[in-house]
């Protein structure tokens, strides 16, 4: 993982000169700078040592001017580019101070720079971005998988003496909503989770699935899941528990109409290629999803077929174009949704 390779050469004082820091782990790549700026900035010369910028594009002179001196009463200085933008396909450096750029990363070596693109990627065809990468200092910091999740979760709350079992762990990554398709969510969430559960939960030894139940909150892809699973049971009441959760956290019925509309073409694909022979890797390769949803759809689509699918799907397609012409408004579609669907 690239965030362990960053560390460990900020440990060892062998950190290139000029580093891209990019990906969608955003807690990892602000760890990485602070672990640098804690190993090579003293706080009594912080001010003449470090700085802190958002672009360099329209202030390029002062970022040049601080790069460009010599550190005071230490090896190196530190400097952080929070946005690059200029580093990707849609920004761009003025011809002179991009020609400058190239000279510092050749020969500055009295400056250690940051350069962060959060949530994006650097143009890889851009002569900034091929020299760092000559010199080692490409460094792509993504969110964790499923499994790493999980074991991040049962570390965390070790470091407040509690016990979670891996099992319990996981059910936490996959209802928290750091695991879904395209999600902002990132490790300062589910840290702030760790947080409030083991505080609410202070003096216990160990948590059970129960505990981290009682108190998390639950990503509206996770409660559409359990809505479309008691949906599929037949079960009203619990299906109306869950949508009056949802409605109280203040998310929008178009929203989880859109949402119960895209779980079932979910469980539409699903059920097309398990028709096909297709085995769970292979759906979850052509279908580009996780293991958890997989498995989630595998179980939701035993008690349907492709026929009633495609009837749900017509109806609340239905229910959306009457919503949105004005025959009926949010709340009164998503009732018919759940009404229709649920005999």
């Amino acid at each position: 993982m690239s965030y362990k390779i960053i560390t460990n050469l900020i440990d060892k004082n062998k950190v290139p000169n000029f580093v891209l820091l990019y990906g969608t782990e955003e807690y990892y790549i602000d760890m990485a700078v602070k672990k640098a700026k804690d190993n090579y900035v003293d706080e009594d010369y912080e001010s003449m040592n470090y700085m802190e910028t958002e672009k360099i594009e329209n202030s390029f002179d002062d970022f040049y001017g601080f790069t460009s001196t010599f550190p005071f009463m230490a090896d190196k200085k530190v400097c952080i580019v929070k946005e690059a933008a200029f580093l990707t396909s849609t920004g761009s450096l003025g011809k002179k101070e991009e020609e400058k750029l190239l000279d510092m990363i050749d020969h500055n070596d009295s400056c250690i720079v940051f350069f962060l693109i959060k949530g994006g990627k650097p143009d890889m065809r851009k002569k900034a971005v091929k020299r760092m990468k000559e010199t080692g200092g490409l460094f792509e910091i993504n969110k964790l998988t499923e499994g790493e999740l999980s074991k991040y979760i049962v570390n965390g709350f070790k470091k407040h003496n509690i016990d979670v079992n891996l099992k319990d762990a996981d059910y936490l990554a996959n209802n928290c909503g750091y695991l879904e398709y395209e999600s902002v969510v990132s490790l300062y969430h589910v840290n702030n989770e760790i947080e409030k559960i083991s505080s609410y939960n202070e003096g216990k030894r160990s948590l059970t699935q129960e505990d981290l139940e009682l108190l998390m909150i639950k990503s509206v892809e996770s409660n559409i899941f359990k809505l479309v699973d008691y949906i599929c049971e037949g079960n009203k009441k619990k299906a109306y528990e869950i949508l009056e959760e949802m409605l109280l956290n203040n998310t929008p019925e178009q929203f989880i109409i859109h949402m119960i509309a895209r779980q079932y073409r979910l469980l539409y694909q699903y059920v097309v290629l398990s028709k096909k022979g297709y085995s769970l890797n292979d759906i979850m390769t052509k279908m580009k999803i996780k293991n958890f949803i997989a498995t989630k759809l595998s179980k939701q689509s035993r008690a349907l077929s492709k026929e009633k699918i495609e009837v749900y799907m017509r109806e609340i397609l239905d229910i959306d174009k009457k919503i949105k012409t004005g025959e009926i408004d949010n709340r009164i579609g998503l009732e018919l949704i759940t009404n229709g669907i649920i005999k």
